[in-house]
Parts: C-alpha cells; sequence; structure tokens
C-alpha cells in the first residue's frame, strides 16, 4: 500500500468517526407530541375536489413535506387529490405555510461553539421548531385559518452518545407533521 492511500484512508475513517460523533451525540424531542403508532388511511368517500399548497421548508427538511404531501393524499377521505395553487370553483384548497423558528440568540451560539469543538462542550436549544398555518377555502371563498406552533428541543454533547438511542423513542419531524394535519382536520370539520 503506498504512503498517499494509507494517509486518505485515514482521512476517510477520521470523517467517518467525527461524522458519526456529530451525528449520534444529538437529543431531539417534540413538546406534546409523544411517539404513537402511525395514523391509519380513511376510506376515500368524497368526490369533491381537493387541492393542496405546500410550502418549501425554511430550513432542512426532516420529513415535515414529505409528511404533509402523505397525509394529503393518501390519508384524507377525498378521493381526487391534487397539489396545486389555484382555488377551485367547486371543492377545497388547503394552503399550508411553514416558518422555522430560530434558536435563540443564545442558544445559537452555544450550538455554534459546541459543533466548533466537535461538541466537546453541550449545547441545548428549547425554543425552535417551526409555525404552521392552514388555510382553508371552500367552493372560492376562504372559510378559515388555523395556526400552530411546534417546539423542539435540542441538545448535542459529546456525552449523549451512550443515550443517543433516545432519539428512536421519540416522534420525528415526519410524524409530529402527520399528527398536526389530522388535528387540523378534526379542527376544520364543520368544513368538510
Amino acid at each position: 500500500m503506498t504512503i498517499a492511500k494509507t494517509k486518505s484512508n485515514i482521512v476517510f475513517i477520521t470523517g467517518a468517526v467525527l461524522f458519526f460523533l456529530l451525528v449520534s451525540n444529538c437529543i431531539i424531542s417534540y413538546k406534546d407530541y409523544p411517539k404513537i403508532l402511525p395514523l391509519p388511511s380513511e376510506e376515500k368517500t368524497l368526490d369533491t375536489n381537493f387541492v393542496y399548497v405546500l410550502p418549501t421548508f425554511p430550513q432542512l427538511n426532516l420529513g415535515g413535506r414529505e409528511a404533509l404531501k402523505n397525509y394529503f393524499e393518501n390519508k384524507t377521505r377525498f378521493k381526487k387529490t391534487v397539489e396545486g395553487v389555484d382555488v377551485p370553483k367547486v371543492g377545497y384548497l388547503v394552503n399550508v405555510k411553514v416558518n422555522y423558528r430560530s434558536p435563540t440568540p443564545v442558544a445559537t451560539a452555544f450550538l455554534g461553539v459546541s459543533t466548533l469543538t466537535a461538541t466537546l462542550l453541550p449545547a441545548w436549544s428549547t425554543q425552535d421548531g417551526y409555525d404552521v398555518q392552514y388555510i382553508l377555502y371552500k367552493d372560492g371563498k376562504k372559510v378559515g385559518t388555523y395556526d400552530y406552533h411546534i417546539f423542539r428541543n435540542y441538545a448535542q454533547w459529546l456525552l449523549f452518545v451512550p443515550i443517543s438511542w433516545y432519539n428512536f423513542e421519540t416522534a420525528t419531524e415526519k410524524e409530529v407533521f402527520e399528527r398536526m394535519t389530522f388535528k387540523f382536520f378534526e379542527d376544520a370539520k364543520e368544513y368538510f
């Protein structure tokens, strides 16, 4: 084996170990969203048009957009669903707006310092998350706006590696957005 090949293997292995440590030492949970079984699909009984508008997520998408799309297409009672932007004259349109809520400036500073030190120093945030708005139109007219807030707890520290399995016990972003969309349909059921 050549010296260059040995050095590149060492660099690759070192990079892989650092990546593993940075990924496996984070603990993420969403407030008020425990991990539960996936929501079942409803029977497709409504022939009415259903159009939905999905947002571009303002930061790294961890499954929220896919959860919204999957819910609208597969788990609602509508036989015909389509992604679009035009409000139908007959039927429904749901326009979803998602705004990312950044960590506080102090938490952002700690997260930066922790990341720069390869998480030797701890960091956490309890205020970041999403503000989500569902705007509902029925037969060409706006009938309601529904606001929801998702708060996320985030912590990173090298000593969290042994307990990183905890992330498998908490709800994912995808599950949180699915449950929130279910809640929207519950809250707006008078229009459906």
